[in-house]
């Protein structure tokens, strides 16, 4: 099995460093470790396995950050769960 190797720049390297360790959410900081053990080298199924990720959202993952960069792992508006509850249910 070939293994694709994700080439980062030093500049993408600090910026996914400082997003895994400062990053808001739990998600994006898991987004950005992914990103940098692929480009250590790692098979999508070994970076899924210390991401608890499947093979196949690593490789989404990979392709949104290599077209977008790291604004890519961001969680896009209007995705994820909606909130139960508002200020104004209070």
């Amino acid at each position: 099995m070939k293994i694709k190797k994700l080439t980062l720049s030093d500049s993408e390297r600090r910026e996914l460093t400082t997003g895994f360790r400062t990053g808001e959410s739990h998600c994006f900081r898991m987004r950005c470790r992914a990103i940098l053990l692929k480009a250590e080298g790692l098979s999508a199924p070994q970076v899924g396995a210390q991401t608890e990720m499947t093979a196949q959202t690593v490789g989404s993952w990979v392709k949104r950050f290599e077209n977008q960069g790291i604004q890519g792992l961001y969680t896009r508006p209007g995705q994820g769960r909606k909130a139960i509850m508002d200020c104004s249910d209070e």
